[in-house]
């Protein structure tokens, strides 16, 4: 009938990307049938392109009410509200979806992966961690390598997502990613054999350059990887031959900028077989992956041995847990004393940031009066605004305390947020911050702002607005402290015992402005009462961040670092370097 053939256009309208014209199709097929499963099904796909988690988690609803066999339905609503942070009811989802389908592998590997994305207190973490364990473990025991059915299965699991929320809880997670990481290895092996056997050395005949490979799916405006930039514009063009492999789907200018700034560039997306088939071919001396753990390709791409020497970069945080990966490149100024502890990786200590960050946006940020004003944003003009930019999910429950111990000494505090794409996600966060301003005796509504995601232009310019940046102890900002010091603006923050607790720290040691870094969370509290209410002070550390600023910018010295260790494990035989 007609609504089939509507539907059927919706369809075909998505595949070419063409979302507007695929729903206008489907809701017209729905004006015919409203209870047309397919329609509602592709109405879900569409919003879910279109990372519109909550519009698509309410079709994938409506279809299981209407067809309750559906399986792939309870499985992609599975994992909607896996992203808006439901964690049990997505756990019934995938309940379902198996009981539908019992050889529903990526249902099975979403259930036992599971993690919440924000927790109400500090003991879900715990239980969190367990429940994790415990289905690596079910994960481990159900894996069937023997044949090659059962070795495709496991391959097309290990592709449905990652663990990246494992490592916001603020613990160590050397050894859950080492049992991820062996599940990889396993799974891998057995799929390529001939990407898995360990390889020698290179030769480096006199007058060659040393082959180095960049490969990741965010090579573009991406926080994972678009750091990278800095250490291939400095790079010894004599000494390196530089070769990147991008392998999403998104390009954008960036994308532009990283194929003019290496000497062989391939984009080669979604196709894990080529893109390895490629790296062998190239015959890399060093192969580094930019980061680890936002992408599930490149984790699987990580559990095999592609060159001689293989490295993970800073972009996400956390050791791989992959017995493939050598070495993991981080910043001296960031690690703690003890930071080798926490990879299974040899860690390379690089100096200072371990970045050479672009001066581009602070020039253009001094360079003008800010775009917008306060009440362009609907921001009150006479508060004192604090600024907590990060991710909400970076939040951890036992350090909420510290917001209402400062509004109890600054009454005209605002702290000011961003919302991330799930609203259920936002309204977790609020109800726990509620709570602990409750516990103060003070409403968090009359201090907390829950701000729309912004676009880049706009976030810079909030940089300029508010009057203070409170770094987030257990993971710090580093994209959002660079921003911050662009715009001048004063950091406040308390290294923590990980890497990822200390960015803010090193940005503020490199830049010699130290008077706001805490030792302990009770002056953490003091440094934000005190540039809360001592105009004087606050101005003068704004002063010292601009007359300082130079240095920490287009920093050459961790590039020639990076390089020295390049040329040292290559030339190097093994006994020599371990």
């Amino acid at each position: 009938g007609n609504a089939d053939d509507l539907a059927g256009m919706g369809e075909a309208n998505l595949a070419m990307g063409r979302y507007a014209q695929a729903r206008q199709f489907c809701e017209q097929a729905l004006q015919i049938n409203p209870q047309m499963a397919r329609a509602h099904f592709i109405l879900g796909n569409i919003y879910r392109e279109q990372s519109a988690f909550d519009a698509a988690e309410r079709h994938y609803a409506q279809v299981v009410q209407i067809d309750p066999g559906n399986a792939l339905a309870y499985y992609y609503r599975g994992n909607m509200l896996k992203t808006q942070g439901q964690t049990e009811m997505a756990r019934a989802s995938y309940d379902n979806a198996l009981s539908c389908e019992p050889g529903l592998v990526e249902a099975e590997w979403n259930r036992q992966r599971l993690l919440p994305i924000i927790f109400s207190n500090e003991e879900e973490i715990g239980e969190a961690r367990e429940a994790y364990s415990r289905g690596l473990e079910k994960l481990e025991q159900g894996l069937n390598l023997d044949t090659a059915a059962g070795r495709r299965q496991a391959l097309k699991g290990l592709y449905t997502s990652t663990n990246f929320y494992l490592q916001y809880q603020g613990c160590d997670d050397l050894e859950l990613q080492c049992k991820y990481g062996n599940i990889i290895s396993s799974v891998m092996s057995c799929n390529y054999p001939q990407w898995s056997r360990s390889m020698a050395k290179k030769e480096l005949p006199t007058g060659t350059r040393i082959r180095v490979g960049y490969a990741s799916a965010f090579l573009r405006a991406h926080n994972g990887a678009v750091w990278l930039l800095g250490w291939l514009r400095h790079r010894n063009r004599e000494r390196f031959e530089i070769f990147c492999y991008h392998t999403g789907g998104k390009i954008d200018d960036k994308t532009a900028e990283f194929k003019e700034l290496c000497d062989h560039f391939y984009h080669i997306p979604n196709d894990l077989e080529r893109v390895c088939g490629q790296i062998v071919k190239n015959d890399l001396h060093i192969l580094v992956y930019p980061e680890l753990g936002m992408d599930a390709q490149s984790m699987l791409m990580a559990g095999l041995r592609l060159a001689p020497v293989q490295c993970v970069g800073w972009g996400h945080p956390i050791t791989s847990g992959l017995k493939t990966m050598d070495y993991w490149l981080s910043s001296d100024l960031m690690e703690p004393d003890d930071g080798q502890e926490h990879y299974l990786e040899k860690l390379v200590r690089l100096p200072n940031m371990a970045n050479c960050y672009s001066k581009a946006q602070h020039d253009q940020l001094q360079a003008s009066t800010p775009k917008k004003t306060r009440k362009d944003f609907g921001l009150p003009d006479d508060s004192v605004l604090y600024f907590c930019s990060q991710s909400l999910f970076k939040y951890l429950p036992q350090y909420d305390y510290l917001w209402p111990e400062i509004a109890l000494r600054v009454p005209k505090a605002k702290f000011v947020f961003l919302a991330i794409s799930s609203i259920h996600v936002v309204k977790l966060f609020m109800a726990r911050v509620e709570k602990t301003f409750k516990k103060y005796g003070l409403d968090a509504k009359d201090y907390c702002i829950m701000m729309n995601r912004q676009t880049p232009e706009d976030y810079m310019t909030l940089n300029q607005l508010v009057d203070v940046f409170l770094d987030n102890p257990p993971w710090s900002g580093n994209n959002t402290g660079l921003a911050a010091i662009d715009a001048h603006l004063p950091i406040v923050c308390y290294p923590t015992q990980f890497m990822r607790g200390r960015h803010s720290y090193a940005i503020l040691k490199m830049l010699g402005v130290t008077e706001t870094i805490a030792q302990n969370e009770q002056e953490y509290i003091d440094i934000a009462v005190k540039l809360g209410t001592d105009r004087e002070w606050r101005k003068s550390i704004v002063d010292k961040i601009a007359h300082q600023h130079e240095n920490i910018y287009e920093d050459v010295e961790c590039v020639r670092g990076l390089e020295s260790f390049y040329e040292k494990v290559v030339r190097a035989s093994d006994k020599e370097f371990d």
